[in-house]
């Protein structure tokens, strides 16, 4: 493309032609001089830059990496506080439980003993009841016995006295 360009400048004139051969070189030594004084810089500025992002990407990086053990680190404590919480719970439980049954025995053996006390006092009483109940009735047959001794009784008063020696023992009985 140039050359036709310059070509084509040839034909329309020296002058042209002169001109265009004239921006080219001057062009061609800005870009020298550019490249000479400018490029370095720039290529320099570039390459810090790139190197400060890849400092930046590498600080970012390890930052993140910190962060993410951080949180592993966490989890982990959360982990442990939930077991540690869960174990805790469990022994809360058990201990309830073991109270629990440790009152219900305890429950269980004052009521056997408050059992086993009563049913005592009721032999006891019963057998109070049947001492006196012998005694009484050793009286009484002991009375009778010597109201018949005093009298000679018919076949008549013999049972008038049995009779009320029966009411008498049941009256007892009934009191």
């Amino acid at each position: 493309m140039l050359p036709t360009l310059l070509m084509g400048a040839a034909s329309a004139g020296p002058e042209l032609f002169a001109q265009m051969a004239t921006v080219i070189v001057a062009f061609a030594i800005v870009v020298a001089i550019l490249y000479k004084l400018a490029w370095g810089p720039i290529l320099r500025v570039i390459d810090e830059r790139r190197e400060t992002i890849a400092k930046e990407f590498d600080t970012i990086e390890k930052k993140q990496a910190a962060l993410d053990s951080r949180i592993r680190d966490y989890e982990e404590r959360l982990r442990q506080i939930d077991n540690e919480a869960r174990e805790r719970l469990n022994r809360a439980i058990e201990e309830g439980r073991k109270a629990s049954a440790d009152l219900l025995e305890q429950a269980r053996k004052q009521s056997d003993d408050i059992r086993k006390k009563a049913e005592s006092d009721i032999r006891m009483e019963i057998e109070k009841a049947r001492v006196e109940l012998r005694d009484r009735i050793a009286d009484m047959t002991l009375q009778a016995t010597e109201k018949l001794l005093h009298k000679k009784l018919d076949q008549q008063a013999h049972r008038d006295l049995i009779g009320n020696f029966i009411a008498q023992v049941e009256q007892k009985q009934l009191s």
